[in-house]
């Protein structure tokens, strides 16, 4: 039968028309779902409380919210294979090579972006794409294109090294247990370990090419040079080097896996004694690594306190944050950012860490998921609750679990705000008293209702002025 479309075909086409598949992109679309005039279609304010109800669906099943560490896996796009290919014309019985080279693979970069703040964002497998193969008539296979992650500023990379296997040197540890009488012994052990490490190498290496059909057995590829590019790019995937970064600037890109190189037709192996090649080069895989990242936070000012000290209702009441407000502990689970404006133009980044309690050092309570993201901060703002027994206790303790996360951590810039001055005579005398004998600049505010919080923004202000 000639005829273009088949009667079959014509009724799978029917089929799949009716079933709602679009057939040219593959996607389902909505040729076959109820529309308005439908009888059967669903009231609007039931359509519309559709995609809530997933949303809260999945919401209660549980999502990845905010991740401030994190394993991932990466990897460039494998390189395209080297065609073997020969000119074949109307008057040219045998022609010269002209396969194409294979196109390399696609790099993974990581780019920071400012508007990311979570590691939520970045999946835990990345490939790129891998470069297509060459083709006959010297046409080289396009490039595979590159994977571009964002990740939030102040993230930090670190490669998880790989695992070497304890047996890999058996014959170097039997060595250790010889004596001179079986020493023949262990030397022919030895050679048999090298022939068979020369033939894993030539096996090796004759892997490397792709054949032409039926001439696999024809072609004696152990004794053909490798060329220089594509020996150093094989040495380079053979001996990687660890990868350690630091990501803190906005728009920041760096390569963190290289695509494999693309391999080599036919033409590139003619030389004076074979003038036709059967073989060609095929692509090498592209870097594969573990990566671990670790999201430390970047803000000028990181506010310190203990949990219920209102660091949450400070940070809503100075900037335009709005972090979850609770009266109970660790309400905040996770740092929340904000922005504080002032009339001169000037910017200052506020950071709400979770509350820290004594032994968080040892990670208790939240323990490094908090103390983590205080590293960054220029300045420290402790935020201790006025109408506590003894207030200034507090800041002691604080102090003295940051010295023993990080030495000398609580020695940066930083002053108190003394949060709840307005809760009644006893807040009143905690300030008086600690006032007289108070180290660092003592501030009292109210940050429930705005109260002071003025002059608290310029004293922080003028501490980052100083730095």
């Amino acid at each position: 039968m000639r005829c273009g479309v088949t009667a079959m075909q014509h009724k799978r086409g029917i089929h799949a028309r009716a079933g709602g598949v679009d057939g040219v992109t593959g996607e389902e679309t909505a040729d076959n779902e109820p529309g308005a005039d439908d009888p059967g279609t669903p009231s609007e304010a039931a359509a519309a409380a559709r995609p809530q109800e997933q949303w809260m669906h999945r919401s209660r099943k549980g999502g990845r919210n905010f991740v401030d560490r994190m394993r991932c896996t990466v990897a460039g796009g494998h390189g395209g294979n080297g065609c073997v290919s020969f000119l074949r014309d109307a008057f040219v019985a045998q022609g010269p090579a002209n396969g194409g080279n294979g196109g390399t693979g696609g790099d993974v970069w990581f780019e920071v972006d400012e508007n990311e703040t979570s590691l939520s964002c970045v999946k835990q497998r990345l490939r790129a794409r891998p470069g297509m193969n060459g083709r006959g008539k010297s046409m080289h296979g396009p490039r595979g294109g590159d994977l571009v992650v964002r990740v939030p500023k102040g993230t930090v990379v670190r490669q998880v090294p790989a695992v070497v296997d304890p047996g890999a040197a058996q014959v170097t540890g039997s060595a250790s247990g010889t004596d001179s009488g079986d020493s023949r012994g262990f030397l022919d052990a030895l050679e048999a370990q090298l022939d068979q490490d020369a033939r894993a190498r030539a096996q090796d290496k004759a892997a490397l090419f792709v054949h032409y059909p039926r001439w696999e057995d024809r072609n004696d590829v152990r004794r053909v040079p490798l060329p220089a590019e594509f020996r150093a790019a094989l040495h380079e995937l053979r001996n990687p080097q660890p990868l350690s970064l630091d990501l803190t600037t906005h728009g920041q890109r760096t390569l963190v896996a290289r695509g494999g190189l693309g391999g080599f037709g036919n033409p590139h192996f003619i030389s004076a004694t074979d003038r036709q090649p059967h073989y060609a080069l095929r692509g090498l895989p592209g870097e594969s690594r573990t990566l671990e990242l670790e999201l430390k936070t970047i803000a000028d000012v990181g506010l310190v306190g203990m949990p219920n000290a209102g660091k949450s209702t400070l940070l809503g009441a100075v900037s335009n944050a709005h972090p979850k407000v609770a009266p109970y502990p660790f309400t905040t689970l996770n740092p929340y950012i904000g922005t504080v404006d002032f009339r001169d133009s000037f910017q200052m980044t506020v950071a709400d860490i979770p509350g820290l309690i004594p032994g968080a050092h040892r990670n208790v309570g939240l323990g490094h998921s908090f103390l983590r993201h205080i590293e960054r901060s220029r300045v420290l703002v402790y935020v201790v609750d006025l109408s506590r027994a003894a207030p200034w206790d507090d800041l002691s303790a604080l102090q003295r679990e940051l010295d023993l996360y990080s030495a000398g951590l609580s020695q940066r810039p930083s002053l108190v705000l003394a949060n709840k001055a307005d809760a009644g005579p006893v807040a009143q005398r905690n300030f008086a008293q600690w006032q007289a004998t108070a180290g660092l600049p003592l501030v009292p505010v109210s940050a429930k209702f705005r109260k002071n919080i003025l002059k608290a923004t310029h004293s922080i202000r003028q501490v980052l002025d100083a730095l």
